[in-house]
């Protein structure tokens, strides 16, 4: 395998030491802009009862309710606030709402780190070479998302991990992740129960519905952040960084930039738009926008165009998503 190009071959460790500090008040802000903003969509939902465009408002609320996952992300990284009990409470909390196993997630998502865009090794790779329309279409839909989460809660509360799991999950910790997915269920199972005996449809039409709805967008986004790049262990070309709108970038944690938060996992997200600013002339791919992304890796998919791979692999088994 070649080289593995982080950030300590562009910025100096000392340099580095300014991008990495933590901020409870950053995060903390950026938390309430969120929840001020499913305050709102929330409240587009009630004044849309009984009315035509209950659907759309829906809609709007279930994508702000998936764009959670980039506070759960970012809080699985231990980098949302300076605080440790309150970046693991919030990380806790929301991984309820966005139906994902918090302890779980964070190896998953370690072992993602670690070996980006290495086929069969990346637990996470969205759409593997050669990209088809079927896992597109699959992938955006939503569908893949939600059997994957729904085996890990089932098999969880069961005391297993599939073998395609267990590989990065020390044994350890397996006692902690079968409760805690016993936890999390028990939990909705009791806001289940009192909504039948109450026969109230709050769950239903402000989150559970817009849940599903939304999270086709998520999966959307998601796709420009790896898909089309390099297969290498190169940090500089394997990963996306994508410009958007700062409204987008705010409500989004800044993880466009997401090849910088790639080089270092520890830069909070308040920094990675001062981290572009130091390094972005070193990345490729930038992405131009969202559409335009999207428009490329369409592209190839319909002329038969693969990024460059650096690592020889056997393409079997490497449909992780």
């Amino acid at each position: 395998m070649e080289k593995v190009f982080g950030v300590d071959t562009l910025v100096s460790r000392s340099e580095l030491k300014e991008f990495v500090r933590r901020n409870d008040i950053a995060g903390l802000t950026n938390l309430g802009f969120h929840f001020l903003a499913l305050g709102g969509s929330g409240t587009l939902i009630y004044l849309s009862l009984g009315k035509f465009w209950l659907v759309p408002a829906m809609f709007i609320h279930g994508v702000i309710i998936a764009f959670l996952f980039a506070p759960m992300h970012e809080t699985s990284h231990g980098t949302a606030f300076r605080t440790r009990w309150l970046n693991e409470l919030v990380f806790r909390f929301i991984s309820v709402i966005y139906i994902s196993p918090p302890i779980f997630f964070r190896y998953f998502h370690a072992a993602h780190h670690t070996y980006t865009q290495i086929p069969g090794k990346d637990p996470d790779v969205v759409m593997p070479n050669p990209g088809t329309w079927t896992r597109y279409l699959s992938y955006i839909s939503s569908l893949p998302f939600w059997k994957r989460n729904f085996t890990w809660f089932f098999s969880h509360a069961c005391g297993q991990v599939s073998k395609r799991d267990s590989w990065y999950i020390p044994k350890d910790e397996l006692p902690r992740i079968y409760r805690e997915v016993r936890v999390m269920l028990s939990v909705y199972a009791v806001l289940a129960t009192v909504s039948i005996v109450t026969s109230s449809t709050i769950l239903l039409y402000y989150w559970l519905i817009p849940r599903v709805m939304g999270e086709p967008i998520m999966r959307w986004i998601r796709v420009t952040e790896h898909c089309g790049c390099e297969e290498s262990a190169n940090l500089l070309k394997n990963t996306r960084t994508t410009r958007a709108a700062s409204w987008f970038h705010l409500l989004f944690w800044n993880m466009s930039y997401h090849a910088e938060h790639h080089l270092s996992p520890a830069v909070p997200f308040h920094a990675l738009p001062h981290l572009h600013k130091r390094i972005g002339n070193n990345l490729h791919p930038v992405g131009k926008g969202y559409l335009a992304v999207h428009s490329e890796v369409l592209s190839n998919i319909r002329n038969r165009l693969y990024p460059p791979s650096k690592i020889s692999h056997n393409q079997s088994g490497t449909d992780r998503i």
